[in-house]
């Protein structure tokens, strides 16, 4: 009984935590600080839309980048980039330098995912939690998402590091010198980036660890548990969303000419490979948990069968009876899918191996085009 007691408690302290909005991220501490300087400035009492916000900070960013440009003369740079390499990379270069807007999208949208996770355990994970060691668990995995110290940490050190030697090569291939506006941009598109991959680590983090949670699913069916298919739609959006990047990243090296038809065919290759790891990761995780569930439900059924075996009273027609729907039970229940896994998971997941694929398609079109007007 007092296994229960904290067990209740453990999980009314956490779902109290997340209604009161104790657990932040680093992004959100950010965006709040952001929304309450404009607030102020404007003399707006309501909180302002997400992504005003996240459009004020990428305006905010592209003008102080563009007047360092024009400040430190690095126009002229931009030029000469232009001559050499033609102006599509050019354009290229500008937009990858001034314009930032895929990163500060990015993070934007993996901070909201993950707010909608922290809403999905406080409504409907938490209640259903059988065990305090996957409550300590997703309790740990709370901390690391808000440890504000530690995604500082993880963001500034690579920009420390790894930032000079990207400028420093860069500067190199093209044959421009260094100049202030490239060191300033480089270094706001390098912390956005990092911060992006610590809260997509965090998201993988989850997924690894939802394979050790014990939750209370239906008995007879634990795969066709409405939270599953919760937590299933939860995790194929991660998926989407990593296809949509990986989108957005085909497309732009194919329309910037930096790699050939080949080349870019190995692009999405490659960039099927993390889509593909977390199908599998995420899928693998949700069949833990149904034949964890499972065996739960079948052993309580072997318990029931050998208590009435251990009576020996197998001329008492109930007896009989009662093992044999027992054993009926069993076999249905063991004959329950183990996994998530139905067509419209499998189709899914198709459409997001497809999205890197039609981008390059988009980017090559010509090529494409050419391909199918060929005469014999």
């Amino acid at each position: 009984m007092s296994t229960d007691t904290a067990l209740i408690e453990k999980r009314e302290e956490l779902k109290r935590r997340l209604a009161a909005g104790e657990y932040k991220t680093l992004v959100d501490v950010i965006l709040r600080w952001i929304d309450r300087v404009i607030r102020k400035l404007t003399r707006r009492s309501e909180p302002l839309p997400i992504w005003f916000i996240a459009v004020i900070l990428w305006v905010g960013i592209s003008l102080t980048i563009n007047m360092a440009v024009l400040i430190t003369g690095g126009w002229s740079t931009y030029r000469l980039v232009v001559e050499s390499y033609g102006l599509g990379f050019g354009l290229g270069v500008l937009i990858n330098e001034s314009v930032n807007i895929l990163f500060i999208v990015s993070t934007v949208v993996i901070n909201q995912y993950m707010g909608r996770l922290f809403v999905l355990w406080r409504d409907s994970i938490l209640d259903i939690t059988e065990s305090e060691a996957s409550l300590k668990e997703f309790e740990d995995w709370l901390k690391k998402s808000c440890n504000w110290r530690l995604h500082i940490f993880v963001t500034l050190i690579p920009v420390m590091v790894l930032t000079p030697y990207g400028i420093i090569l860069t500067s190199t291939l093209l044959r421009t010198k260094i100049d202030f506006w490239n060191v300033f941009s480089s270094v706001v598109i390098s912390i956005f980036a990092w911060a992006f991959l610590y809260q997509f680590l965090m998201v993988i983090l989850l997924a690894a660890r939802l394979r050790r949670y014990d939750l209370k699913l239906f008995s007879a069916d634990p795969g066709s548990s409405e939270v599953i298919s919760r937590l299933s739609d939860e995790l194929g959006f991660f998926i989407y969303y990593v296809a949509i990047y990986a989108a957005i990243l085909t497309l732009g090296t194919s329309w910037l000419g930096l790699l050939s038809s080949l080349l870019g065919f190995a692009l999405v290759l490659l960039l099927w490979l993390p889509i593909t790891v977390l199908f599998i990761l995420n899928q693998t995780s949700l069949s833990s948990i149904i034949r964890r569930a499972k065996w739960k439900t079948l052993n309580e059924i072997q318990a029931n069968v050998e208590k009435l075996q251990a009576a020996e009273n197998f001329e008492d027609k109930e007896t009989m009876e009662a093992i044999n729907r027992l054993m009926d039970y069993h076999d249905r229940v063991k004959a329950t899918r183990n996994s998530a896994l139905d067509f419209g998971t499998y189709l899914n997941f198709i459409n997001s191996l497809l999205l890197p694929l039609l981008a390059f398609i988009l980017g090559n079109l010509d090529l494409v085009l050419n391909l199918f007007t060929r005469t014999p």
